[in-house]
């Protein structure tokens, strides 16, 4: 009877331990889910900081090695200066030389002094005509020509050409970058600030990479390229995308952020601090929250 009690007691408390283990497996479970959710969107976090520094060494590079080059360039005219050799003159510059005047020689005597006969002058040759042969002239433009150059001043319609021409060359050349050099070349754009380069780049790689980790990123910084050149209802429209389409993504907090700045800029206070509100209550921990803390007391200081 006591063997049976005691084999039910020890029962008991392997099945207690076996429901603590399995508890305590969930926890650990759980908060390494956790964890790993934080690293992903501290990883995130970093991508922009880690594109940034390498793109101000890679700029950092080319300017050191732009000195260098004009230093030699210098160094090398100095050089011929001071030996006054070596500098070729340019064609155009040798031919707009002045001809030497013709030596003027003393004219003969009208009185034959000398023992000679007289010597009879020289015959004087017909000069070439002085003005230049005529072309034929081009046949006159046509009406539609005419109506087409009178309907813009032409250095408008050179201008246009020209710029669309260097617009379609861009793209084509942006459309060939791979993802990454893409994003990067976007957000140099940004950093440098070459705010309209930015926004085609972040567009072409939107367009192609719309499932890529970067997708809400390039959303946000088209938005931020807008507030930059002051185009505030167009980077509300922006920011607010981020949070429609990406609405699981690191850049929700900031774009809520830069939505409360932008409403304010617009001179909607009321709805500038709503959005500051409900970003602090959203993401509490977060450092856009402190940021938004400090932007409703300035609001509210009427700063």
């Amino acid at each position: 009877m006591q063997k049976k009690i005691l084999l039910i007691i020890l029962l008991f408390q392997f099945s207690a331990v076996g429901c603590s283990s399995d508890k305590t497996t969930d926890i650990l479970k759980q908060d390494i889910a956790h964890l790993k959710t934080q690293m992903v969107d501290t990883q995130k976090g970093n991508t922009d900081a880690e594109m940034r520094v390498s793109s101000i060494e890679n700029r950092l590079q080319n300017f050191e090695e732009k000195v260098k080059d004009l230093e030699n360039q210098v160094f090398n005219l100095s050089a011929k200066v001071e030996e006054g050799i070596g500098i070729e003159i340019p064609a155009e510059v040798e031919a707009e030389k002045p001809s030497p005047e013709p030596e003027v020689k003393e004219l003969p005597s009208t009185q034959n002094t000398s023992k000679e006969p007289f010597s009879p002058q020289p015959e004087i040759k017909e000069l070439p005509p002085l003005q230049p042969e005529v072309k034929e002239l081009p046949p006159p433009p046509k009406k539609e020509e005419i109506a087409k150059a009178e309907s813009k001043p032409p250095e408008e319609i050179k201008v246009a050409v020209t710029e669309e021409k260097k617009g379609e060359d861009e793209l084509k050349r942006l459309k060939a970058l791979p993802p990454e050099e893409l994003y990067k070349n976007a957000y140099d754009n940004f950093v440098f600030g070459e705010y309209d380069k930015a926004i085609v780049a972040f567009k072409v790689f939107l367009d192609s990479q719309s499932k890529s980790e970067l997708a809400d990123n390039s959303q946000y910084w088209i938005g931020e390229c807008y507030y930059a050149k002051k185009d505030y209802k167009t980077a509300l429209s922006e920011f607010q995308n981020v949070i429609q389409k990406y609405p699981n993504g690191n850049k929700v907090p900031d774009a809520m952020l830069k939505i409360g700045y932008t409403y304010y800029a617009l001179g909607d206070k009321k709805s500038a601090l709503n959005e500051l509100n409900d970003l602090i209550k959203k993401f509490p921990k977060k450092t856009v929250s402190r940021l938004a803390k400090e932007k409703i007391k300035a609001i509210e200081k009427g700063k």
